[in-house]
């Protein structure tokens, strides 16, 4: 189990650079917000989050620290960090498909979203992985209409197959649950920055096995 292994060594990590922190909104109505969210992923220009992740499994909670990105081109890179900063395992996104590297293991995965076995519990779907990208930072992704405001951020968005909830339904998100197949993934937001830097696909390290399917 990946995130068994991830959890014994991510007791803390680093911190996300220093940048221009997200000004949350302040809207009168749940109708402004959608408005207002609508216009702030039409700006959009990348973010990097301090996160803690919550994976239930048969035996225990997994609860790791790492760090989120997200450009402004919907590309993703969620990293775990091990107590002494080093890279515990990395998940990247773009255009459908997704990278991941179990550093602990130097295993690597390559392949289609909707070949991934775990995850954030939104990859894997009929979902774009930019759209996922914009559910993560609490942003509406365009198209998506299944999605419940308050005045403060979004709530609720429900897909055939998957629930993202927004606790509490603020703008930038605190902590984002998604339920899928009986299974909860909780994604909390530490700290949030700007940051326009651009991702890059990791580049898989000489010596790390191919082809190892995660089982999250």
């Amino acid at each position: 189990m990946v995130l068994v292994l991830i959890a014994l060594v991510s007791c803390r990590t680093t911190r996300p650079p220093a940048g221009e922190e997200l000004a949350p909104i302040a809207a009168s109505t749940s109708a402004e917000a959608e408005q207002m969210l609508s216009a702030r992923r039409s700006q959009f220009e990348g973010e990097r989050s301090l996160v803690r992740v919550r994976y239930p499994t048969s035996r225990m909670t997994v609860s790791a620290r790492g760090q989120l990105q997200v450009d402004r081109a919907g590309r993703v890179l969620l990293t775990i960090y091990t107590p002494i900063g080093t890279n515990a395992a990395r998940l990247y996104a773009e255009n459908g498909e997704l990278t991941f590297l179990n550093d602990l293991q130097s295993t690597a995965w390559q392949g289609k979203a909707s070949d991934f076995a775990g995850g954030l519990g939104l990859f894997g779907g009929a979902l774009p992985t930019e759209s996922v990208a914009m559910l993560l930072v609490g942003l509406p992704p365009p198209g998506v209409d299944s999605i419940s405001y308050s005045p403060a951020g979004m709530a609720e968005v429900r897909f055939p197959d998957v629930v993202v909830t927004y606790d509490p339904p603020v703008y930038p998100p605190k902590t984002i649950r998604i339920d899928r197949d009986g299974k909860r993934v909780s994604l909390e937001h530490l700290e949030s920055y700007a940051d326009p830097e651009p991702l890059q696909r990791p580049e898989i390290p000489r010596g790390y096995r191919c082809c190892v399917l995660p089982q999250m």
